[in-house]
């Protein structure tokens, strides 16, 4: 733990320092500060990171259609070279996107241990089972004890920062004479709930906003599969010329259809074309239609849809399955999460300060998130035909 706490410790010792030249180095207000420019000096460094994740899923969206054309292309060659074949010409598109699809690990694999160096070093100014006069002649990372002494009699409306809420009396007695449970109770209370209310904030509207553009990619790609059965491009159901000849479609009835197939695949999938809707059912149900893909090709009819049940899945299948999951996993956290500031400041003693962080993490999150989308819609902006609308965020 002290790989994470001492760098950690070292960035709040440098911001408290600066500060000393504007307000009284022992006062509340200076280790208040150095607790808020821990949190700007470390969003500063993971800025860069943060907008090429940022970038790169946006991108991946736009993505989504080509995809979708590329496995219509491959469909039907299912050869060992035809595979690598296809994974070359998918590396060669993202290159090509400069998308990284692991983009997004690394500002949560810095930030992580960055609360637990912070977490660490906030502890560490009062160790349990250590006296507050033992503590105050003690070394905490980079601190040395007259940094702690300082830290330990720092207050924020009367109530000391290292302070937390199931602090034991004779430690609230020597840490500040005559503070009781309620002093505490009244800052930590509000502050680790408004904590979590920007915690849900945040995971609420990243949630909604992967939702929209989920949704729109849907349509996008369930455009590209119209196109692709209708045997070109299409407007308004008609098919358009390519090179001044007008394109046949593949199957007779598809132009007939081919709206409400684009409507349809938004909400319940895509489905099969006017051969496919005539088609019976492996059980022998007349007219029902068939999903489209599940045989593989419209034109196969409805022996090779039944055969279409027994084939693997393909990767596009197994990658869509797995989003769906950790959309499902992402919405559980989205309720579970924002508790965890508040269950932490009861049954893991989380100090004043570490309320601080969190709630300065999430409002400046929330306001570079507000930046960056700005950013995005002027750069990348999107129609959704390329897979998301201008408003939608990733």
């Amino acid at each position: 733990m002290d790989l994470f706490a001492y760098p950690v410790s070292l960035v709040m010792k440098f911001w408290h320092w600066v500060l000393s030249f504007v307000v009284d180095p022992n006062s509340g207000l200076a280790w208040v500060g150095s607790v808020i420019l821990l949190v700007v000096t470390v969003r500063l460094l993971l800025m860069r990171s943060m907008w090429r994740q940022q970038y790169s899923m946006r991108k991946m969206a736009q993505l989504g259609p080509k995809m979708k054309e590329m496995q219509l292309k491959y469909k039907d060659r299912k050869s060992p070279e035809d595979r690598q074949e296809q994974a070359k010409e998918m590396q060669a598109m993202y290159s090509d996107a400069g998308v990284n699809p692991a983009a997004g690990c690394l500002p949560l694999f810095v930030q992580i241990p960055v609360f637990l160096g912070l977490y660490h070093v906030l502890l560490n100014f009062s160790p349990r089972d250590v006296s507050i006069e033992e503590a105050q002649t003690m070394t905490n990372g980079a601190f040395g004890p007259d940094q702690v002494s300082s830290f330990l009699n720092a207050e924020i409306f009367g109530v000391p920062l290292a302070s937390y809420i199931r602090m034991p009396q004779e430690v609230m007695d020597s840490l500040h004479p005559g503070l009781v449970r309620e002093d505490i109770l009244v800052l930590a209370v509000p502050l680790f709930v408004l904590a979590g209310i920007a915690t849900f904030i945040n995971m609420w509207n990243s949630f909604r906003r992967q939702k929209a553009a989920k949704e729109a990619e849907k349509a996008a790609v369930a455009q590209v599969e119209a196109e692709d059965r209708a045997g070109g491009p299409f407007v308004d159901g008609e098919v358009i010329e390519i090179d001044g000849e007008k394109v046949e479609r593949a199957d007779a009835g598809t132009g007939d259809h081919v709206d409400g197939i684009v409507e349809g695949s938004v909400e319940g999938g895509v489905e099969g074309d006017a051969d496919e809707r005539s088609a019976d059912r492996a059980d022998g149900t007349p007219g029902t239609p068939a999903r489209a893909g599940a045989a593989g090709s419209g034109a196969a009819g409805s022996g090779a849809a039944g055969a279409g049940a027994d084939k693997p899945q393909d990767f596009q299948t197994i990658a869509e399955s797995m989003t769906e999951s950790m959309n499902k996993s992402m919405k559980i956290m989205m309720y579970l999460f924002p508790f965890f500031p508040i269950v932490g400041a009861y049954f893991f003693n989380f100090p004043i300060a570490i309320g601080l962080y969190w709630l300065t993490n999430n409002v400046w999150t929330a306001v570079q998130s507000h930046f960056f989308m700005e950013r995005l819609e002027k750069e990348l902006p999107m129609t959704s035909r390329e897979g998301l609308p201008p408003s939608a965020f990733m």
